[in-house]
């Protein structure tokens, strides 16, 4: 299957939210954080938020296309801290925030907010004010599977920062894992919570609720 790699278009924001979200259907902790399952305020949640980051200097959304028939098989958003002087303005995340008006009815906000605030402190600790790129998401269309969409987007990622000499971090699931390290990330520290901790009674798949920080030194060419 023949890819290119181009920059994602406003459009396409709707099928890159359907292609994230089919693609963590099966993950354990999608039941934990929507309890009600994919509904319309879900959908329109998170095109709200890949509408923020679309229109954000710093982030760069970006698909693989089949270019035999034109359709979008995978897709990805990263975050060019560049300035890293303005970054350290930044103010951290609230633990004590509350949900914004647009939060989907009953999606778990605890859930959420606690891998949001540890995954920024993690983030200022291991750049401590210095630039990097960060993967946020990459998904492929459970359809296109093992067709290397996302090895093609995830290559366009590790270009673009050995270009400009900067390290990158990103989160993965287990089923990630042996991607990244192909692309030479290590893996910094796991993270595992108890979700006891959010509401959660049900059993769950542990070791597939984990994740995984990772980083990667920009690489020269021989």
């Amino acid at each position: 299957m023949p890819i290119t790699i181009q920059p994602l278009e406003e459009a396409d924001i709707p099928t890159f939210v359907r292609i994230e979200l089919e693609a963590f259907r099966p993950h354990p902790r999608i039941p934990m954080l929507w309890p009600r399952g994919y509904t319309d305020d879900l959908y329109a949640f998170y095109e709200d938020h890949k509408n923020e980051s679309y229109n954000d200097s710093e982030q760069r959304l970006v698909k693989a296309v089949d270019d035999e028939t034109g359709e979008i098989v995978a897709a990805s958003e990263w975050t060019f801290v560049l300035d890293a002087e303005m970054e350290a303005k930044k103010v951290p995340s609230d633990p004590n925030e509350q949900p914004p008006p647009n939060w989907p009815k009953d999606g778990n906000w605890g859930l959420r907010t606690f891998f949001r605030i540890a995954w920024e402190e993690w983030r200022r600790k291991v750049f401590a004010g210095k630039p990097y790129i960060e993967l946020n998401i990459l998904v492929t269309n459970p359809a296109f599977q093992g067709r290397g969409a996302g090895r093609h987007l995830l290559s366009w990622g590790c270009e673009q920062a050995d270009k400009l000499g900067l390290p990158m971090c990103l989160e993965s699931t287990p089923a990630g894992l042996s991607l990244y390290a192909r692309f030479g990330f290590e893996v910094i520290t796991v993270i595992k919570a108890d979700m006891k901790q959010f509401g959660w009674n049900k059993p769950y798949d542990e070791e597939g609720a984990k994740r995984f920080w990772m980083t990667r030194e920009p690489q020269r060419s021989a």
